[in-house]
C-alpha cells in the first residue's frame, strides 16, 4: 500500500507518533474526568455512561493527535489513559459529593486526606456496574484505534469492451 497516508506514517519517528498520542489521550481523560466530576456535583447524579465516553474521547483524541495512525500500542495508550480519566471521574465526584454532603467536609481537592478517605472508601466508589462502563469505555477506546482492514483489490477485465 502506497497511499499518501501510509506513508506519512511510515516517515514518522516513534516519539514523534507517541508523544502527541499520550499528550492528546492524558488531556481528553483530564476534559472527560472533570466533566463527569462536574456532572455528579451538579446534578448530584452518576451518569455510568459518562465512562464509556471517556473511552471514546481518548480513542477519537489520539486517532485526531497522530493524524489517523493506528495501531496496539496507540490502543494501549488510549485504554490506559481512559482508565485514570474514569479514576479521575469517580474520585472527584466522590470528594465533590462528600463536601457539599450535610455534613461539608472541609478538605481541599487534592489533599493527601482527601485522597485517603477516597482510597479507603474504594467499595463505596465503585459498584458493580461500573465494570460495565469501564468495559465499554475500554473496548470503546481500543476499537477506536483497530488497525483497518486491507481492503480487497478489484481484480479488472482486460477483454475486449462489451458492444
Amino acid at each position: 500500500m502506497h497511499g499518501a497516508r501510509t506513508l506519512a506514517r511510515e516517515d514518522r519517528s516513534a516519539a514523534a507518533l507517541y508523544a502527541p498520542a499520550v499528550l492528546a489521550a492524558l488531556l481528553a481523560a483530564l476534559a472527560g474526568g472533570v466533566a463527569w466530576g462536574l456532572i455528579v456535583r451538579t446534578w448530584n447524579y452518576e451518569l455510568g455512561f459518562a465512562a464509556w465516553g471517556i473511552g471514546l474521547l481518548t480513542g477519537l483524541a489520539v486517532l485526531a493527535a497522530t493524524r489517523g495512525a493506528r495501531g496496539w500500542p496507540l490502543q494501549a495508550i488510549a485504554v490506559v489513559c481512559a482508565l485514570l480519566g474514569i479514576l479521575l471521574g469517580k474520585y472527584l465526584a466522590f470528594i465533590w459529593v462528600l463536601q457539599e454532603g450535610p455534613d461539608g467536609l472541609h478538605i481541599s481537592v487534592f489533599s493527601s486526606d482527601a485522597v485517603d478517605i477516597f482510597r479507603n472508601n474504594l467499595d463505596l466508589v465503585f459498584d458493580w456496574i461500573d465494570l460495565v462502563w469501564v468495559g465499554f469505555a475500554v473496548y470503546s477506546a481500543w476499537r477506536t484505534l483497530r488497525p483497518e482492514e486491507p481492503k480487497p483489490v478489484r481484480q479488472t477485465e482486460t477483454g475486449p469492451p462489451a458492444a
